[in-house]
């Protein structure tokens, strides 16, 4: 597993994410995952290819890690009667995203630091133009052998580029995984997890450009994503390898279409 590390990890450098991907709270291990997601996201219709790799300096406690996508379409349609028949398709940038590197550390055997960069994006995206660095204590909690909980506290911030400065951002972060039928030695069965991120921008973005009373963008927000990941793990090649089917809501109803939405097939290696 150390081998195919190392040829993947520059490729993966390189690479970038099209949507901030949310991970469980969980010690640092060695891993790697692809997925193919279809994403709905202010009426933007999307499909990506996502891939997260970890690798565990030392297991449980030190690991270092990679997120990155490209996104193949996107594309957006729009269609109205209110008064005139209108029907409107546009074509939207595709290529690489956002990149997320960082490094996870367990001080403790429940609490530990997680610090994440993320670069601008390529072509793949119009959005979170920023480099941003992400600081985020976290603690692990094993309530018992099939069951484990964690919680972090974040903190972004970002850098000055052609005199804008988005404002800081806080946030909470919770997850709750849960295995079904689990094997320790082989380390296969089922595995569900939940993820829930809410945050918050606390401080306006400035346009330095302007004069000092102008400044402020009045972008303050708040939101929140939920993931739902089901995964099965079997034992391939020597390693234990999952496949599952994960889905992704931001800001608004499980059932509605006014906001995002994410689904995706994933492969797992660990």
């Amino acid at each position: 597993m150390n081998k195919v590390f190392g040829c993947i990890l520059p490729f993966l450098f390189v690479a970038a994410f099209a949507t901030e991907n949310l991970h469980p709270i969980l010690p640092p291990a060695t891993g790697l995952g692809i997925q193919g997601a279809f994403e709905l996201d202010e009426d933007v219709y999307s499909l990506d290819m996502d891939v997260a790799a970890e690798y565990a300096i030392i297991p449980r406690y030190l690991s270092l890690y990679v997120d990155g996508a490209f996104r193949f379409l996107g594309v957006s349609y729009e269609y109205s009667t209110e008064g005139y028949l209108h029907n409107y398709c546009n074509l939207h940038v595709n290529g690489f995203n956002e990149t997320y590197v960082g490094a996870s550390w367990l001080a403790l055997p429940f609490l530990g630091l997680d610090l994440g960069w993320r670069f601008p994006p390529g072509e793949g995206s119009q959005k979170n133009r920023f480099h941003r660095l992400n600081v985020e204590p976290f603690s692990f909690l094993q309530f018992s052998r099939d069951l484990s909980l964690g919680t972090a506290f974040r903190y972004n911030t970002f850098l000055e580029d052609k005199n804008y400065k988005p404002g800081d951002e806080i946030g909470f972060m919770a997850s709750l995984v849960w295995k079904l039928g689990w094997n320790d030695s082989l380390h296969t069965g089922w595995q569900l997890s939940e993820v829930f991120l809410y945050q918050t921008r606390i401080t306006e973005s400035e346009n330095r450009n302007l004069a000092s009373d102008y400044r402020g963008m009045k972008d303050k927000y708040k939101g929140y994503k939920m993931k739902f990941d089901v995964t099965r793990f079997f034992s391939m090649f020597g390693h234990p390898v999952g496949f599952g089917l994960n889905y992704e809501i931001h800001d608004g109803t499980l059932f509605g279409f006014e906001t995002g939405h994410r689904i995706a097939i994933d492969m797992k290696i660990r």
